[in-house]
């Protein structure tokens, strides 16, 4: 059986919602009698040599969303890519990445026409809140007769299942009658982990020297500025020394490790900042750490489920966290903070007392293999798909 995943690119280095729909084909391709192929405008390939030679599909995403180049986007992701798949053998099932651009849906109008049944995955929203007000109304649009026309749709939680039908809701008159019909074909899944800590490596970390609180990716602002700040105030005439691992780290990263730096606090706090690293080298660089941080500015509008908490959790990294998600349990494998005085409570009580840090690692892992393992979301998949052929 061929499955064929379809996105704007597939950069192995890098943010972007083309982890979520990379961790599904890695999923997959570890079942019997199922070949996978990456398809974007620019190329088909087969998911295993990609995984060999992706730096040779790597695509300049700066260039590629650039304002000025949006007529060439757009074109790419609906004229050409029809183009694209018109012009290769057809597979026997389609996984549609959306929504950027949501426009990609139009590929589903080729696969409805070769009776080849899809499904829609859903990683982010599909509008961004700057967005004026006649272009959000007519992504609406779309997005309603995509969701119509699907056989069946993935969503990343139940926050995201519960935006898209209050959208539909919004524009659909008949919604009650709809909603039985529209309901059972979303379906939830969650990124598949690479790699799972044991139990030995959740142990081993408890000897590592120093305590290590990572970030991946770049620091995202003001708010997270101020908390680390205040954190290592408080903390500073307490400790030996703390380090602060940003992995793909960029211009607010380097501010705050300036910030250390100019007020002479380096002697106790190391801050170390790598490049952008595939996802399997993430993997390696959390195995040094002891917390994972996952904070958003302000109100985090997005009812997304971040990669970054599946990672942390795979190799055995509470989290500590300013908002909930479906798989962040309070007081279990994470700690929701509310205020920099909540961050210092949470990072003491994991910093100083080995039994919370051990407990909280152990049930981030076990939330990992319950929801996240790559044989638990191929299952899901598989489900999803079997709903599209009925």
């Amino acid at each position: 059986m061929i499955i064929r995943i379809i996105n704007d690119q597939f950069n192995m280095i890098g943010s972007g919602g083309q982890h979520r729909v990379l961790s599904f084909a890695d999923a997959l391709s570890r079942l019997k009698n199922i070949k996978v192929e990456l398809m974007t405008p620019y190329y088909v390939v087969d998911y295993n040599h990609f995984k060999q030679y992706y730096q040779k599909y790597y695509i300049d995403r700066k260039t590629l969303y650039a304002f000025k180049n949006k007529p060439k986007f757009f074109v790419d992701n609906t004229l050409r890519l029809v183009i694209k798949d018109l012009s290769v053998p057809p597979p026997d099932f389609y996984i549609i990445g959306l929504p950027v651009p949501l426009i990609r849906g139009f590929i589903s109008y080729s696969a409805l026409i070769k009776c080849v049944p899809y499904i829609l995955d859903f990683g982010d929203p599909w509008f961004s809140l700057s967005d004026p007000l006649v272009w959000r109304k007519l992504m609406d649009k779309l997005l309603i007769d995509f969701i119509n026309t699907a056989p069946s749709i993935t969503v990343p939680n139940k926050h995201y299942k519960t935006f898209l039908l209050l959208t539909y809701k919004a524009y659909i008159r008949s919604y009650e009658d709809e909603l039985s019909r529209l309901e059972p074909k979303i379906h939830i899944v969650y990124p598949a982990a690479l790699n799972i800590a044991s139990k030995d490596l959740c142990k081993q970390r408890f000897s590592l020297e120093p305590f290590t609180i990572t970030h991946l990716g770049d620091l995202t602002g003001y708010k997270t500025f101020k908390f680390l700040i205040y954190l290592i105030k408080h903390l500073y005439p307490l400790i030996k020394k703390i380090r602060f691992l940003i992995i793909g780290g960029g211009e607010k990263a380097m501010n705050f490790k300036l910030y250390i730096n100019k007020h002479s606090l380096s002697d106790k706090v190391d801050v170390i900042i790598t490049k952008p690293v595939s996802r399997t080298q993430v993997y390696h660089y959390l195995s040094y750490a002891h917390i994972g941080l996952s904070t958003h500015e302000d109100s985090y509008w997005k009812p997304i489920n971040e990669l970054k908490i599946i990672d942390y959790m795979a190799m055995g990294l509470p989290i500590i966290s300013t908002h909930k998600t479906d798989l962040l349990i309070n007081n279990y494998n994470s700690f929701i903070i509310n205020n920099e005085i909540d961050l210092v409570s949470k990072v003491e009580a994991l910093l100083y007392d080995h039994v919370i840090l051990r407990r909280a690692c152990l049930n981030a892992v076990a939330t990992i293999e319950e929801c996240c393992s790559p044989s638990v979301v191929s299952k899901k998949l598989i489900s999803a798909m079997l709903r599209a052929l009925t």
